[in-house]
């Protein structure tokens, strides 16, 4: 049977991600992830490996949005976890598009941290 506290944890995680995006906090954005985290975007770069390269990503996105209601929100999460590693998907939508977002997720110390981050545009 799947442990609700685990889910909780990681969706709580996810929703305080978003909201550091729409509030534009790097700090808030970058944290509760791994220092291995590796990133698939939408923009160049395609794939960074490392903190250093998904902080660089997220000062990118800064530098472009304006931040606020309406640019970062999730909607559809859905989560599986187990005691040790989850994943999760959901839709992002930001300002009038709609991205998917994907991420993998392992438990260190007691901590949820995001190990694997996938965004995505559906190609028309």
């Amino acid at each position: 049977m799947p442990d609700a506290s685990n889910e909780n944890q990681i969706r709580t995680l996810i929703e305080n991600w978003a909201a550091a995006v729409r509030a534009r906090d790097l700090e808030g954005a970058v944290a509760h992830h791994t220092d291995d985290i590796v990133m698939f975007d939408v923009p160049l770069p395609l794939q960074s490996r490392g903190m250093a390269e998904y902080r660089k990503t997220w000062e990118l996105f800064f530098a472009n949005t304006r931040g606020g209601a309406g640019s970062f929100e999730i909607t559809d999460l859905r989560i599986a976890a187990s005691d040790t590693v989850a994943y999760s998907h959901a839709l992002l939508k930001i300002f009038d598009s709609t991205a998917r977002l994907t991420m993998g997720l392992r438990k260190e110390r007691g901590q949820w941290l995001v190990a694997h981050e996938h965004h995505s545009y559906p190609s028309t």
